[in-house]
């Protein structure tokens, strides 16, 4: 049985629930500022509803961030996650992933990983 809730999208993604979990997919050459950084966490927060959830990050279409829009993803981009999984492609996101894990630390489990079933794997156990 496919769990599904309405679904928002904006200028930069595609938001979604299903199955328990919110998929987030950048659409292509999005650049984050922190304007953009703004309006992503509060369309995440508005679909959620109030519930935390694992998040599975579709980061492909990402082209660059500035600094403060990565602050404020690793503070309030973590608002109501139990846990994400970044996918990336194994060329520029995921250097840039890297290094913002790295950098910014968020305060849930967070990992990379370039494979779709691996990064769903390691939702499981945030799933409730």
């Amino acid at each position: 049985m496919i769990w599904h809730k309405e679904n928002i999208e904006n200028e930069y993604a595609h938001l979604w629930i299903e199955n328990k979990i919110l998929f987030f997919k950048y659409k292509s050459e999005v650049f984050i500022d922190l304007d953009a950084a703004r309006i992503i966490v509060a369309d995440r927060i508005s679909l959620q509803k109030e519930k935390a959830y694992p998040v599975l990050c579709y980061t492909e279409g990402i082209t660059s961030s500035d600094k403060t829009a990565r602050d404020y993803l690793s503070l309030k981009g973590v608002i109501l996650t139990k846990a994400i999984s970044y996918l990336a492609s194994p060329t520029v996101s995921l250097a840039m992933l890297h290094f913002y894990l790295e950098k910014n630390k968020p305060a849930v489990p967070s990992e990379i990983f370039t494979s779709e079933f691996l990064a769903r794997k390691f939702l499981e156990p945030f799933i409730d």
